[in-house]
């Protein structure tokens, strides 16, 4: 399992997170990785923004070569 925390998020922050993530029992420490606006070339990424069609390229990109066991997702963190 790999949580994503993206930086902009308001609701998802990382204590957010890792307090969601440690009710699951195969969640490990360091399987959850920091994502910027920077990280995926855009000014805002938000709370839903992941979803959005126009990151495609970028995040959707990174997270199904992750799943594929290609490589990880954007950066470990």
């Amino acid at each position: 399992m790999r949580a994503v925390c993206l930086s902009d998020d308001p609701w998802a922050t990382r204590p957010a997170v890792e307090l969601l993530c440690s009710g699951f029992h195969v969640h490990q420490a360091g399987d959850s990785t920091d994502v910027t606006p920077a990280d995926a070339g855009v000014g805002r990424i938000g709370h839903f923004g992941f979803f959005r069609p126009e990151h495609r390229a970028t995040l959707w990109r990174g997270a199904a070569e992750w799943l594929q066991g290609s490589r990880s997702f954007l950066r470990s963190g």
